[in-house]
């Protein structure tokens, strides 16, 4: 069975084709949108929609009080392709999206060539055979192609007239395309339609684990969606940026101290109601936590938020609040071991559930401190750990942290550096000796990979606003160094700078990275010591990497 194109943009239009709320966002990029164009009008093969036509049709985005007058069709396969045709062709954003992160409304047609792409204002403006596809469809903004070729051409009208002509009705005529439709059995139950639906997604992959999770839990509670989104943009708010799959993964560690997808496919809607009151108190009492005693501000502090999950499992074993200073300590040392080793950047679910399990043991932070520890290493930095990294590098975030407990300023307003509010106050990455002037002593920052890496590495590099940092600009260390000294005589210590001036002076720039990486090493143990006090460590390996890793 097939529909044309126009034919189900109109239902859509007219609310007769919907979109289950359990369907994943739009998300297609603006290249996969011209493609999608371009393959049409070549006659390429697009794929096939699945649909469900049912009387009672699950929750469906952004038509909360939706009541259809009998039969339904349900969009199960398909949104990304028609989401684009429906913008594109009706201009104007579906009815069950409200608003699209992603519009790819502004692709223009070539006239002449039959090319597509986004608007270019250098290569397009005053050229009348750039058309706005969406224009194309219109019966108000439609090309007028006649006046076009005449403004352009005094010779050979007609045969232009005929080129561009044909263009303009290859791309209109995509509309007519006819496209193959599936459906899903007339008597299929919810349930039904969600297992074809995972079926079907599962081919290709273009659903993640998450996304069918969650589709599972919309179908079991419709509000998923809906309370989830409001919380990411409270959270981005504070700082803390979030995404639909973290709130699962934090829902899975609380209703089943679990790590994989799958074991949120079958929870009712009352554990789902009761363990997301549970995941929203714990996550505004864990923001306090990282903010007042981790030193934590933003997710630019976290190199990746599924840390996070363990954090949020113990919390919802134990009344959602830690019971000690002693037990929230050792949290945050498995916290930044976690950082610090990268535990989440590979096998992530696989790391996960082994660090929940843990949590299961009689004494669940020493289990979950001892699998860090037997599984990545002794979460201990030496000075050659510092060697070429960059700031992109676990250990820069670090040592700002470490920097913001010791109550670090900037050097030249004073600013704590923990908050600062405004723009002109917002946080950069200050080199300490300028790259201009560590160019003019010989280091190469253009071809030469290694000078770069050691002119950007992180022993070169404080945390300081961006009024401060524009006001050093490139001033030599020796004739600065000395007035940050004087104006805030503790800064320097808690920058953990070498405060030897001989170091100061650019011929000395390789001995300073030296002893500045001895003081960030020595900096970064003594913190992560102060949080386990006299418990002994387990004997480990130190984190072992190689230079040039960065």
């Amino acid at each position: 069975m097939s529909e044309s194109i126009e034919q189900l943009l109109n239902k859509i239009e007219n609310r007769e084709l919907v979109l289950p709320e359990f369907q994943r966002e739009f998300t297609w990029s603006h290249e996969q949108a011209k493609l999608l164009v371009d393959s049409l009008m070549e006659g390429y093969p697009t794929g096939s929609l699945l649909l469900w036509k049912t009387n009672e049709p699950p929750a469906l985005k952004n038509m909360p009080d939706y009541e259809p007058d009998g039969r339904v069709e349900v969009l199960l396969d398909g949104q990304q392709r028609l989401t684009v045709l429906y913008l594109l062709v009706k201009d104007k954003i579906p009815p069950y999206y409200a608003d699209l992160p992603k519009d790819p409304r502004n692709l223009y047609y070539n006239l002449a060539t039959g090319n597509l792409k986004y608007y270019k204002k250098s290569e397009m403006s005053g050229d009348p055979r750039w058309v706005r596809v969406a224009d194309c469809f219109s019966s108000e903004n439609e090309p007028n192609v006649s006046s076009i070729v005449d403004n352009l051409f005094d010779e050979d009208k007609f045969e232009k007239y005929t080129k561009f002509d044909e263009n303009l009705n290859q791309l209109e005529d995509i509309i007519e395309e006819e496209v193959p439709v599936m459906y899903v059995k007339d008597d299929a139950s919810l349930k039904a339609a969600l297992t074809v639906f995972d079926r079907v997604n599962s081919q290709g992959t273009p659903l993640t684990e998450s996304d069918i999770a969650l589709a599972h839990m919309v179908s079991s509670w419709p509000e998923t969606r809906r309370v989830f989104k409001e919380k990411l943009q409270d959270l981005e708010q504070e700082g803390f940026e979030f995404d639909l799959p973290f709130l699962a993964r934090g829902m899975n560690a609380v209703i089943n101290c679990r790590a994989e997808y799958s074991q949120l496919h079958e929870v009712s809607e009352e554990s789902l109601r009761n363990g997301w009151d549970e995941l929203t108190e714990i996550l505004d009492y864990l923001i306090n936590i990282l903010r007042h005693h981790a030193y934590i501000y933003t997710t630019d502090d976290l190199n990746t938020p599924n840390v996070l999950i363990p954090m949020i499992a113990h919390l919802s074993r134990h009344n959602k609040e830690f019971r000690s200073e002693n037990e929230r300590n050792m949290m945050l040392y498995w916290m930044y071991g976690a950082l610090l080793l990268r535990r989440y950047s590979r096998s992530v679910d696989a790391n996960l559930a082994q660090d929940l399990n843990a949590l299961s043991e009689t004494e669940p932070l020493k289990a979950l401190v001892a699998t860090l520890k037997e599984e990545e290493g002794e979460p201990t930095v030496t000075a050659s750990n510092l060697d070429l990294r960059a700031v992109n590098h676990p250990l820069y975030n670090m040592m700002c942290i470490v920097i913001r407990s010791r109550g670090g300023v900037d050097w030249r307003n004073g600013l704590d550096l923990s908050e600062p509010y405004g723009n002109s106050y917002k946080i950069e990455r200050h080199h300490i000796f300028p790259r201009s002037r560590l160019s003019e002593a010989g280091y190469d920052t253009g071809d030469n990979h290694y000078d770069k890496k050691r002119v950007n590495e992180i022993a070169n590099r404080v945390p300081l606003t961006k009024s401060g940092n524009i006001g050093i600009f490139n001033d030599h260390p020796i004739d600065y160094l000395p007035q940050v000294e004087r104006n805030y005589p503790d800064a320097l210590d808690t920058h953990m700078v070498p405060t030897d001036r001989d170091l100061w002076e650019i011929d000395q720039y390789e001995e300073f990275l030296a002893a500045r990486r001895d003081l960030i090493a020595a900096g970064i143990n003594d913190y992560l010591e102060s949080l386990i006090g006299g418990i002994k460590p387990i004997e480990a390996e130190t984190i072992v990497e190689t230079p040039a890793d960065s």
